[in-house]
C-alpha cells in the first residue's frame, strides 16, 4: 500500500476554508466590499486539499534547469477574449501544471481550474491578466518550492512557507513601515501623495523580487545625512526620477473611508484611460528603479521615487549595532515579533541594509535575495531598536486593481 511522503496539516486546509466562508458571509452583510469582490466561489474542503497538495508538489519541480512558478484560478469555464479555453478538460495533475506553468511564469497569466458534476477538480484553459484586473476568484500563488500564497475575493489568507503554514496578516507590517513615509516631507503632503508613496514602494519591492537576482533599495528622507552611510566616490550617482518625459499626473484623490472607495471604484476612475495611462507610467517607472537593484551595490532613493544614485557601497556610520536590540517579525497571524541578532539576519547584503537602517532612523531598506525573499528594515524611533519584516513578499503581492484596493484600505485604516 502506498502512502503520501507529505501531507498538509487538514486542520489548516479546514481552517483556511472556514475563513473563506466568513469572508463571503462578512461581505453579504457589508455592502461595501460585497459589491466589490464577492462571486460564486464554492470550493468544498476536500477539492481545496487537493488543489493546494497538488500544487504544492509541482511547485517542487524543476523544469529544463528552471523552477517554476505560476499561479491557479478556481472559477467556472468560460469564454472570453482574455482565456484560452481548452476543448477537453484535463484532470488536475502536478506533470500537467509543471508544464504550463513553464510557459506562463509571468505573473499576469493564470491556470484555470473547475470542477465536475462529480466534484474532481480539471484544468480547463489559460488565462491572462491586465494590470487592471479585479480579483475575486480563488488565487493559488505558487512562489517557489513549498511556497504558496492563497488569495480569495481579493486578499490574502494564508501561505505556505517550505514547511509551516501560517494564516497572512500584512497590518503589524504596514505599521512599522507607514510612518517613516509619511512623515518624511512637508506636514501637508496630501493623502494621495502618501500612498503613491506607501503603494509605489511596495510595488517596487515586487519588482526587485521578480529580477531574481537580488538588491538593496534604500529608501531615505530629504536631505544629505544617509551620505555618511556610503562609500564616496560613488560609482553610478546623480538623480532622476525614471518617468516617461510625456508623464501624465495621475487624478486627485479623495479618499477618506471605504465608502469613499467603492465611490471611487463604482465612479470608474480605476478604469478611465487617463488613470490607467498614469498608473502604467508609475509601474513602468518602479520597474525601472526595481531593475537597477541588480547591480551589485545598493539603490538609494527619496521616498518620492528620486534616484540618488545605485551601485552603492555601505559603510557603518555608528558603531556596530551588533549588541543593540533586534526584533525580527513576518507579516503572520500572530506574530509581533521575537528578539534576535545581528548573524541570524542573512549575509553581507542583509547586514549592510541592517547597519544602513539603524543609521538613518527615518530610512527604510529593503533587500530582495535571489531565492525571492524579501525584508524591509527600520529603526523604531520608540525604542530605538531595529526591526526587521522577513517574508515580507507575503504582503506584496497584491495585483493590478484588487492590489490598490487592498492596499488604499491598509492605507485609509493607518491614516
Amino acid at each position: 500500500m502506498l502512502h503520501s511522503a507529505f501531507e498538509i496539516n487538514q486542520d489548516f486546509l479546514a481552517s483556511v476554508c472556514n475563513r473563506i466562508r466568513a469572508m463571503r458571509a462578512q461581505h453579504t452583510r457589508n455592502p461595501t466590499f460585497f459589491k466589490l469582490f464577492i462571486n460564486d466561489c464554492r470550493i468544498s474542503d476536500r477539492q481545496f486539499a487537493d488543489l493546494i497538495d497538488t500544487a504544492y508538489w509541482a511547485s517542487q519541480a524543476i523544469e529544463e534547469g528552471h523552477q517554476i512558478k505560476f499561479s491557479l484560478v478556481f472559477k467556472e469555464r468560460e469564454q472570453a477574449s482574455n482565456i484560452f479555453c481548452f476543448d477537453t478538460l484535463t484532470s488536475l495533475n502536478a506533470t500537467d501544471l509543471v508544464k504550463l506553468g513553464s510557459a506562463l511564469e509571468s505573473s499576469f497569466s493564470d491556470i484555470c481550474i473547475c470542477a465536475d458534476a462529480d466534484g474532481r477538480l480539471h484544468i480547463w484553459g489559460l488565462q491572462m491578466r491586465s494590470a487592471a484586473h479585479l480579483t475575486t476568484d480563488l488565487w493559488i500563488q505558487v512562489l517557489g518550492p513549498g511556497n504558496i500564497l492563497i488569495i480569495c475575493y481579493g486578499r490574502c489568507i494564508a501561505a505556505l512557507i517550505n514547511n509551516q503554514a501560517i494564516f497572512v496578516d500584512p497590518s503589524g507590517f504596514f505599521e512599522a513601515i507607514t510612518p517613516k513615509i509619511f512623515a518624511s516631507g512637508t506636514d501637508t503632503i496630501k493623502d494621495r501623495f502618501k500612498f503613491h508613496r506607501f503603494y509605489t514602494l511596495l510595488y517596487i519591492a515586487q519588482a526587485m523580487r521578480a529580477h531574481e537576482r537580488g538588491g538593496t533599495l534604500l529608501v531615505v528622507p530629504a536631505g544629505e545625512a544617509w551620505k555618511k552611510s556610503i562609500v564616496h566616490p560613488i560609482a553610478y550617482a546623480g538623480g532622476t526620477s525614471f518617468l516617461e518625459p510625456e508623464f501624465t499626473s495621475q487624478p486627485e484623490l479623495a479618499l477618506q473611508s471605504a465608502q469613499d472607495l467603492l465611490t471611487f471604484f463604482q465612479e470608474g476612475t480605476l478604469r478611465e484611460e487617463n488613470f490607467i495611462k498614469a498608473r502604467t507610467q508609475v509601474m513602468d517607472q518602479c520597474n525601472r528603479i526595481g531593475r537597477l537593484t541588480a547591480i551589485d551595490g545598493a539603490l538609494v532613493m527619496s521616498y518620492n521615487r528620486k534616484v540618488h544614485c545605485f551601485g552603492a557601497k555601505i559603510q557603518t556610520a555608528e558603531t556596530s549595532p551588533g549588541s543593540t536590540g533586534v526584533r525580527i517579525m513576518r507579516p503572520a497571524e500572530g506574530d509581533c515579533g521575537r528578539k534576535g541578532i545581528f548573524a541570524e539576519l542573512g549575509g553581507n547584503r542583509h547586514y549592510s541594509a541592517a547597519q544602513f537602517a539603524y543609521d538613518n532612523p527615518d530610512a527604510i531598506a529593503i533587500v530582495a535575495s535571489q531565492a525571492g525573499n524579501v525584508s524591509f528594515f527600520t529603526r523604531q524611533s520608540s525604542t530605538g531598536e531595529l526591526l526587521v519584516i522577513q517574508k515580507a513578499e507575503l504582503a506584496l503581492m497584491y495585483e493590478g486593481i484588487s492590489g490598490i484596493i487592498w492596499n488604499l484600505f491598509q492605507f485609509l485604516n493607518k491614516t
